[in-house]
C-alpha cells in the first residue's frame, strides 16, 4: 500500500469509527450519561477529516498522515487501557460486554491502521532513496 492510498484509508477508517460510535451509543439508548460509547466516533471524525486534508493537499500529506498515526496511537492506548479496566471491573451490569467490544474494536481498528501506515511510510522512504 503506497502513500496515495493512505488518505483514502484514513477516510474509510474514519467512517468505520463514526459508525461504530453511533452503533454502540445507540445500544445504550442514546443516553446522555453513556455518551462515552461514542468516543470512537470522535476519533473517526478527526482521522477521517485529516485523511480528506491529506488527499486534497499533497504538500501536507506526510505531516497530516503522521498526525493521523499519532491519533490512532492514542486510540490504541485509550482502547486498550479502558478495555483492561473494564475487564478487571467488579461491576458487570447491563452493557458491560458491549462496552468491552466497543473499546476493543477501537484499539484493533487503530492498531491495524497504524501498521498499514508504518508499512506505507517504509515503502515511501525506500522509493525516495532509490
Amino acid at each position: 500500500m503506497n502513500a496515495p492510498h493512505m488518505p483514502r484509508l484514513s477516510v474509510l477508517l474514519g467512517v468505520l469509527l463514526i459508525v461504530q460510535g453511533i452503533i454502540f451509543w445507540g445500544l445504550t439508548g442514546f443516553e446522555p450519561s453513556r455518551f462515552t460509547a461514542a468516543i470512537p466516533a470522535f476519533f473517526g471524525i478527526l482521522i477521517g477529516g485529516l485523511g480528506l486534508v491529506a488527499g486534497r493537499v499533497p504538500a501536507a500529506r506526510m505531516h497530516v498522515m503522521h498526525l493521523n498515526v499519532l491519533l490512532a496511537l492514542l486510540g490504541i492506548g485509550g482502547g486498550v487501557s479502558m478495555f483492561m479496566k473494564g475487564l478487571g471491573s467488579e461491576e458487570r451490569g447491563e452493557g458491560w460486554m458491549a462496552k468491552l467490544i466497543d473499546q476493543g474494536l477501537l484499539a484493533v481498528f487503530c492498531g491495524i491502521f497504524v501498521l498499514l501506515c508504518i508499512k506505507s511510510f517504509v515503502v515511501s522512504r525506500r522509493s525516495k532513496t532509490d
